[in-house]
């Protein structure tokens, strides 16, 4: 015999607080999925270019800033997050331009990934008056970012590629690889022929 499972009235209070802030959240951002959650503190800046997919997770201590402006300089960001993406404590996200996170992709403790560099060559202006440079940062479905990286501008990481903790990230980094350190070098890659991950010596 089937019997239908009652909900308590806990389970009924939290469906109704989700349906509530997605309501709420999808008038803020660009987009926001179902059963997307970010949990407080948190800043988040310039929600309207914010698109977030379905099930994406954010814990505590977020700060993820669309920078449409700086001074008198201005930029049209857009930061896409896919679905079921998990993100841990404190990331830092910037972007000016565009930053593209897939789905299934995990990503550590105070975490830093960024699509600008501060301007610089005017010795003449505070590098803060100055504008930014822009690139285009991408990090592909099911990576794994390690506690403490950092996403330079312009970088894209391939899919199911693992980021060791720490690691600085300053060239691109091809799908189904390893890289750790600083700057990030490849130290194992898997080879479909195989089946296996092998270690690599490859500089980037």
């Amino acid at each position: 015999m089937y019997i239908k499972k009652k909900h308590s009235f806990h389970t009924y209070k939290k469906m109704i607080y989700g349906f509530f802030m997605k309501y709420v959240n999808s008038l803020r951002y660009g987009y926001w999925g179902n059963k997307s959650i970010i949990y407080k503190p948190f800043k988040v800046t310039e929600k309207k270019h914010i698109y977030i997919g379905n099930s994406v997770f954010f814990d505590q201590g977020l700060r993820m800033e669309a920078i449409t402006h700086k001074g008198t300089y201005e930029y049209c960001p857009k930061i896409y997050i896919g679905d079921f993406t998990h993100v841990e404590q404190r990331c830092q996200i910037f972007c000016a331009n565009s930053v593209k996170i897939g789905k299934h992709v995990v990503i550590s403790s105070d975490v830093f990934i960024t699509d600008v560099e501060h301007e610089y060559r005017s010795i003449e202006t505070g590098i803060l008056e100055q504008g930014f440079k822009v690139g285009s940062t991408r990090i592909g479905d099911y990576a794994f970012l390690g506690a403490g990286v950092k996403i330079i501008k312009g970088v894209t990481i391939g899919k199911h590629t693992v980021i060791g903790a720490n690691s600085v990230v300053t060239k691109d980094i091809p799908a189904y690889c390893v890289a750790v350190g600083v700057p990030a070098r490849i130290i194992k890659k898997y080879n479909p022929l195989i089946q296996k991950w092998e270690n690599i010596s490859e500089q980037l």
